[in-house]
């Protein structure tokens, strides 16, 4: 009884603590030779630990995504390695030389010790980013167009961290990466930066695909509980909820505030799962990576050159 009583306990308290072992490790590494020689550590580490949650605390209603894993694995290296950098040599140079070329740097913008305290900076950084990721991951499914790129992401059958990048890399760049780079022109200090990310990881942790508790966090943090109701094949039945609920990427609060939060409770105060998870338009789970990276749902030429190919392949020959 007393074990399961720690199990239970855990369930609540093992992502916090994992939030916090995070932060600390990345201010302590930043600077270092490891993190010049490895600069992707924090994220290595992240998913080695989520991996390992979703082994120790299995979740029921778990469906194998096995052989979706090299889809899942190529769109992690795209994201990670390609999207954002692409997307900063294209958008970086436009913002840094429109406000010094006619606004004047020092009109908008200053150093870091011009911005106030650092607690000041950081939540500064904090609600502007998560304020940001709301807005735009709304848009996506709004637009017509961009949730047919974003409805990729909203396939999987079953959220977990192997497939949290799986997104088409222009759509995930403008709710992930765009912010950012708006921010960065500003000139906040970089320490800020750094804490301001650590608090928003829970992006990644609510695709953890373990049998997680949020509790009072779900208020506060897109926990797994909350992020799956994200991820209903069928959004709660409230003209509120039309487009779908529980936008924030790594927060809850700004849902909250306007009014898109959704998450159903039983007469014990424990959250509802939904019945379940997939493309609220009955899409099924798209494996074919080359067909999330030229948005082939959003483009029709995209489309017919893919049926073309299958139609002419040995395969469907047979």
């Amino acid at each position: 009884m007393l074990a399961k009583k720690f199990l239970d306990l855990t369930r609540y308290a093992m992502l916090p603590f994992l939030l916090i072992a995070l932060g600390a490790m990345t201010l302590l590494a930043r600077g270092s030779a490891f993190a010049h020689a490895f600069p992707y550590y924090d994220s290595f580490f992240l998913y080695l630990a989520v991996i390992a949650i979703e082994r120790i605390y299995s979740y029921s209603r778990a469906v194998s995504q096995r052989h979706m894993i090299w889809r899942d694995l190529m769109s992690t290296a795209v994201q990670t390695f390609l999207a954002g950098a692409v997307m900063s040599a294209i958008v970086l140079p436009v913002l840094r030389y429109f406000p010094n070329a006619f606004l004047g740097r020092r009109f908008l913008f200053g150093l870091s010790n011009q911005l106030g305290p650092l607690w000041v900076q950081v939540l500064a950084v904090f609600l502007l980013s998560t304020f940001w990721e709301y807005w735009m991951h709304r848009f996506e499914h709004y637009n017509a167009f961009l949730w047919k790129l974003h409805g990729y992401h909203h396939s999987v059958t079953h959220i977990q961290i192997s497939n949290v990048l799986v997104s088409n890399p222009f759509e995930w760049a403008l709710r992930n990466i765009l912010g950012g780079l708006l921010l960065s022109i500003v000139g906040f200090n970089p320490i800020a930066i750094v804490i301001a990310g650590t608090l928003n990881v829970y992006g990644d942790f609510s695709h953890c695909g373990g049998d997680m508790k949020g509790g009072w966090l779900n208020y506060f943090f897109n926990t797994p509980e909350v992020h799956r109701w994200h991820h209903a094949a069928e959004f709660p039945d409230d003209q509120r909820f039309r487009y779908g609920c529980n936008f924030g990427v790594g927060v809850t609060f700004w849902d909250i505030i306007f009014g898109t939060f959704y998450l159903p409770q039983d007469e014990k105060g424990h959250a509802i799962p939904p019945a379940r998870i997939g493309h609220p338009g009955g899409y099924a789970d798209e494996p074919n990576y080359l067909k999330i990276l030229l948005g082939a749902r959003a483009f029709p030429a995209v489309t017919r050159l893919f049926e073309r190919r299958d139609t002419l392949s040995p395969v469907a020959a047979e």
